[in-house]
């Protein structure tokens, strides 16, 4: 019976076979780039004055009074045979996702710790032109603030290479730019006596970075002193689970001074589970030559719909979940080609029955 019921519909199984291969084959596009530059034009050489606290320090580390004004300068040398323009930027210290300080980058969201900006007690000229082959000091201008301060100020001196940006498209969606800049850090404080450090636990959420899945913590430095040494232990548990099912540990980090940055669990290409989950979190850091630890414990939960958008976007679980469909669609195929095979089969073995009745029957 079942036999008698595949024969009838062989012809429906070999026109599905047909189009489920012709599905299996996929579409393969590439892009290529690349790039070209040259070389930076000038070079820098800070020059210390007689209140820099270590003088086998290049950057400044000064030590002054409050409300007190004092200009310092930095020589830029132009290296070329041609006359070069320098654009020149301070900034506030920030920290960046990967544990480093970053002395170039102008926030809109400073820290709410953060009493002084750097950049506000600074006056330099924004652009200089040098002529070929000359040098040319540049001065800053630093106006402490008029109020005692304890702990640092910290930021940095960008000096970067007008129209070093260079551009190449080798498609209509590839643009690549090159930029040449030096930067000089630059540390002041008005007294020796220590600030306590402190780490707090912002928030944890989940999210993503740079098209990936991750839970994202956020870790504040409060206090006016770069933390160095930074280790930061993060696991992260179901809400009554014993064994972690995220974990990211990751050394050797710095944390400017009344800053924030964004500590990332990866999730590793797997897809985001909704649900209600519990972080544990250690973070170590150096201040004065003394280490410190502090722990967290926070609870924080993964709603449905949030799960769901981020698996969507996340470049790798979209990727995973292609594949798996792939193998899922060569299986069908390659049970329905068996079915077929054996359909044939039955076919060619009926037909020979039916020739072999009608022969005796002659």
């Amino acid at each position: 019976m079942i036999v008698k019921w595949l024969a009838k519909f062989q012809y429906m199984w070999s026109l599905l076979i047909v189009l489920f291969v012709l599905s299996v084959f996929p579409v393969i596009a590439q892009a290529d780039t690349s790039t070209t530059g040259s070389g930076i034009s000038f070079t820098v050489k800070t020059n210390l004055p007689d209140n820099q606290i270590d003088k086998n320090n290049e950057f400044y580390q000064l030590k002054m009074l409050p409300g007190q004004k004092q200009t310092v300068t930095a020589t830029v040398y132009n290296v070329t045979q041609k006359a070069t323009t320098v654009n020149i930027n301070v900034q506030t210290a920030s920290t960046t996702m990967n544990g480093t300080v970053d002395y170039s980058k102008s926030l809109t969201n400073w820290d709410t710790s953060l009493q002084h900006k750097l950049s506000d007690f600074i006056s330099y000229p924004k652009s200089v032109t040098i002529p070929a082959g000359k040098s040319q000091n540049i001065s800053f201008v630093i106006s402490m603030p008029k109020d005692a301060y304890q702990g640092i100020l910290l930021g940095g001196i960008t000096f970067n290479q007008a129209n070093s940006d260079q551009s190449e498209s080798s498609s209509d969606n590839a643009n690549i730019k090159n930029k040449y800049a030096y930067a000089v850090a630059m540390m002041l404080k008005e007294s020796d006596e220590q600030v306590k450090p402190n780490i707090n636990l912002k928030s944890i959420k989940a999210g993503q970075n740079n098209g990936h899945n991750a839970i994202n913590i956020n870790l504040q430095n409060d206090q006016s002193l770069l933390m160095s040494n930074v280790k930061v232990d993060a696991k992260i548990y179901s809400e009554k689970g014993k064994k972690p099912v995220y974990t990211a540990i990751k050394s050797d980090m710095q944390i400017a001074p009344n800053s924030q940055f964004k500590y990332p669990v990866s999730l590793q290409g797997t897809q985001m589970e909704p649900g209600k989950y519990r972080l544990e979190l250690a973070v170590t850091g150096t201040a004065y030559k003394d280490p410190k630890t502090w722990h967290f414990t926070k609870q924080f939960t993964i709603k449905r719909q949030e799960a769901a958008n981020f698996n969507q976007s996340d470049v790798n679980v979209s990727a995973n979940t292609n594949g798996h469909m792939s193998l899922i669609i060569i299986i069908i195929v390659v049970i329905l080609i068996i079915i077929a095979i054996m359909l044939f089969i039955l076919f060619i073995l009926k037909r020979k029955k039916s020739n072999s009745k009608d022969s005796s029957s002659t």
